[in-house]
């Protein structure tokens, strides 16, 4: 079984350095994949500290579209242009792109991981591995296990499977406690009048149809655009398939990319970002229903850390889940670019907010805790974001350059 874990490691290590980045400009929102750095520093800890547990809440990794739904809306619309003879010489080659970007998605299974998917949890796990090697190792001589929490959806075990293949090809030996489903993780939107009516606003302003309409006439005749009843609609449903590709570029070559350009990606980008700003992000000014489902979350990270400082033989705690998790959970503890809410009467724009889905809800994006303790048994918590190091929300108080005592995490956070 190690044998086949190292190989498995190996394959996907080799894959993503042979695939070429995408671009993190903002065109994919939250769909850009995570990317595979060779290391991930940490910050050193404060002398006489030795880490004691680490816990990880994360997006799963690149995937296929989660349904065939918008797919097949999308080919409703080129069908009836087809026979209307509306097509564009660029429009009459999309149901074929379409085609074959279905065979590989059916192939892998729709919302199940990609090639990449798997290679993008399988770096986290071996940076993991890098950074907390000699811990985990400890760790397991001692008797202590790993333990992971997922959903009910597959793409969150493969993120899972990926992730331990590279621990073990460190630590071989590695134990895993029972797998556990947690439906804490399973978050749905929040929604208000206010937000709802923000997000129509947006998806009704000029800049938006224009977009839309721009981009639905590299494939059809303006006439033909002109009949379509939800152009919004009709365009977000390409762009979808256009934002997922790059997550795919492991088991097919179609990318759409030339369906889709730049200057119309990233207005509907903007677009898909308002709704998830709404729905799972900081929202609006004053209101919390956008993130407070994020509060079982937070409460189970203490309770975890918890039993570890009492003595639990957990010795970390990962939790593979999804964007809609991991999104209201940045909001919640106001990690970099989630601090800002949208004033009332006002509508989130990218020029008076920082919020990106591309930052905050990425693929395999995540949030790392590490406790450290010293001989006389303080405590220390740090965090990481997306594998960078950052501090804990304005109002927390550290002892030193980012890192906290408990209590007072409890304090601020809470």
């Amino acid at each position: 079984m190690v044998n086949f874990f190292a190989a498995l490691v190996t394959l996907l290590s080799t894959l993503v350095s042979s695939l070429s980045a995408a671009p993190d400009d903002g065109r994919y929102n939250k769909e850009v994949p995570y990317g595979n750095a060779l290391s991930s520093p940490i910050k050193a800890a404060p002398n006489g500290y030795e880490p004691i547990f680490i816990e990880n809440l994360g997006r799963h990794g690149s995937r296929t579209l989660t349904s065939s739904a918008g797919e097949a809306r999308a080919r409703k619309i080129w069908n009836a242009a087809k026979k209307q003879n509306a097509l564009t010489q660029v429009g009459e080659t999309f149901d074929e792109d379409l085609t074959a970007f279905q065979k590989a998605e059916q192939k892998i299974g729709y919302g199940n991981m990609s090639q990449l998917g798997k290679a993008e949890w399988a770096g986290i796990g071996r940076r993991t591995a890098d950074n907390y090697g000699d811990y985990l190792k400890k760790a397991t001589a001692d008797g202590d296990s790993v333990a992971y929490k997922v959903t009910t959806f597959q793409r969150t075990e493969e993120s899972a499977d990926a992730m331990i293949g590279s621990l073990k090809k460190v630590v071989p030996d590695l134990k895993l406690s029972e797998r556990f489903v947690d439906l804490r993780l399973l978050i749905i939107r929040g929604s208000t009048i206010e937000a709802n009516h923000a997000v129509n606003q947006i998806l009704a302003s000029n800049a938006v149809v224009d977009a839309a309409k721009g981009l639905l006439r590299e494939l059809y005749t303006p006439t033909y655009v002109d009949s379509i009843e939800d152009p919004v609609d009709a365009a977000l449903d390409i762009y979808k398939v256009y934002a997922t590709a790059p997550g795919m570029q492991g088991d097919t070559n179609v990318t759409f990319e030339k369906y889709v350009a730049l200057k119309y990606a990233k207005v509907l980008a903007y677009a898909t970002d308002a709704q998830l700003f709404y729905g799972f992000g900081p929202g609006i000014a004053g209101q919390d229903f956008s993130y407070r489902q994020a509060k079982p979350i937070l409460a189970d990270f203490f309770t975890e850390l918890d039993k570890r400082i009492k003595g639990g033989s957990t010795a970390a705690v990962f939790r593979p889940a999804h964007g809609e998790t991991i999104m209201p959970f940045a909001a919640l503890l106001r990690l970099p670019g989630s601090e800002k809410q949208a004033a009332k009467g006002d509508v989130y724009t990218y020029e008076n907010n920082p919020w990106r889905g591309s930052v905050a809800g990425r693929l395999a994006g995540n949030v790392e805790w590490v406790a450290y303790r010293n001989a006389a048994k303080d405590v220390l918590v740090t965090m990481r974001y997306n594998e960078q190091q950052v501090k804990f929300r304005k109002g927390c108080k550290a002892v030193e350059p980012y890192f906290y005592q408990v209590a007072e995490l409890k304090r601020c956070l809470r």
